[in-house]
């Protein structure tokens, strides 16, 4: 009880402190009013009661805006609906183009390649790789060439 009357108080309702046991034991020693004093404390009681039900009832609201808040905001809708035009988008040039698609499928796949069986890929691969170094070297040998074809005189000449 006191922590419902606390925690409205801290949401800013005035709430009466709750009757401590002396107040409780003046109460009824009085004679006349103590019938009285005791339906106010049960008002009190009741009214605050409702008002920690109301607050309950909003929090519970307000968490169940916040869980479909993505659902309702105008602009999280609008990116949803962009990205749905696209993929219907999508969807429909594949739909029209379904018989390229598969004649394009079921054709093998062909660009000028080598053929190399499975259990030769490897080797093939390292093969390829010696090529390469041997290919970078074959180039600057012609290169090489090439620049000692621009002398026009003899060796003789040269003074080696």
């Amino acid at each position: 009880m006191s922590d419902a009357l606390s925690i409205a108080s801290d949401l800013g309702f005035s709430v009466a402190a709750p009757p401590i046991q002396e107040e409780l034991q003046n109460l009824s020693s009085s004679t006349g009013e103590k019938g009285d004093d005791l339906i106010k404390v049960l008002r009190d009681l009741t009214s605050v009661q409702r008002k920690i039900t109301d607050l309950q009832v909003e929090l519970q609201g307000r968490k169940d805006d916040k869980n479909v808040a993505h659902l309702t905001h105008a602009s999280e809708m609008e990116r949803k609906c962009e990205t749905l035009a696209r993929i219907t988008t999508i969807l429909k040039d594949v739909i029209q183009n379904k018989d390229r698609i598969i004649a394009r499928l079921q054709q093998p796949y062909s660009l000028d390649c080598i053929p190399v069986e499975a259990e030769y890929q490897k080797q093939f691969s390292e093969l390829l790789m010696k090529a390469a170094g041997d290919y970078g070297a074959l180039t600057a040998s012609v290169a090489d060439f090439q620049w000692s074809q621009t002398f026009k005189e003899p060796p003789s000449v040269w003074g080696v």
